[in-house]
């Protein structure tokens, strides 16, 4: 294998009765990615020209920020914000000297251009992409060679549809084409039987406040509505394409 498998955090998930272990185990390493950036790693040079050059998507800048460690936010912001403003600050002379015509036209894309490259990238997404091919990895070949865990996988409640995608796309370069097809068969039709459990529940939740029903049991139907949405769109989600 060329990446390097992750076989106790899988296993792990694989056990813990999640709606999705593999959200479980991206949360995670978003946490993780989130907190290196807060930690000594802000001390060195290396970081903050890699800051500087890709920065954060929205979503992960914002965590960043309210992660209640605002000296580390401070510094590499603050060297991010140099960097855009030298950038930026010409391009808007440009903009401001020009005169309405192709030139000013030119310049104000030149403008928007730059700015979209800006927000392009994000290395707390670039460090969990790397860990969602090793688990999405890990996972499929487990699967092909591990009776037990394709037991265990088969017997749990699948994954989220986000990272129904992330297994199903790596499968190919994992198995060969005739794994491939039986993992993909057993690994859709868990997810679908699931959802069909999540629809049932939700169904019952709505039941629940009908008169005829406010004494009836919830049945464990309470947070439904959460885990249906959280099966739909999934969390410890990756933003960045870059």
């Amino acid at each position: 294998m060329k990446l390097e498998l992750e076989t106790i955090p899988v296993w792990d998930g694989v056990k813990s009765d999640k709606e999705c272990f593999l959200c479980s185990l991206m949360k995670e390493a978003e946490a993780h990615a989130v907190s290196y950036f807060l930690g000594s790693s802000v001390m060195h040079p290396e970081t903050r020209i890699a800051v500087n050059d890709t920065g954060f998507c929205p979503n992960h800048w914002a965590l960043l920020a309210a992660a209640g460690k605002p000296q580390s936010v401070a510094l590499i912001s603050h060297t991010y914000l140099e960097q855009t403003l030298g950038q930026l600050e010409p391009r808007i002379e440009r903009i401001a000297k020009g005169k309405a015509g192709r030139k000013t036209t030119l310049a104000v894309q030149d403008m928007v251009a730059t700015m979209q490259k800006r927000e392009a990238g994000c290395l707390v997404c670039d460090k969990m992409k790397v860990r969602l091919d090793r688990y999405a990895t890990t996972i499929v070949y487990l699967w092909g060679e591990d009776v037990e865990f394709r037991q265990a996988l088969s017997e749990g409640k699948g994954v989220c549809l986000h990272h129904l995608e992330a297994l199903l796309t790596r499968a190919p370069s994992v198995l060969d084409a005739k794994q491939t097809q039986a993992f993909s068969t057993e690994l859709t039709t868990l997810v679908h039987h699931n959802l069909k459990r999540l629809e049932h529940d939700l169904w019952w939740m709505t039941q629940k406040y009908k008169a005829e029903h406010v004494d009836s049991p919830w049945n464990g139907c309470e947070d439904a509505h959460k885990r249906l949405v959280n099966k739909l769109i999934g969390e410890g989600r990756i933003f960045s394409d870059s």
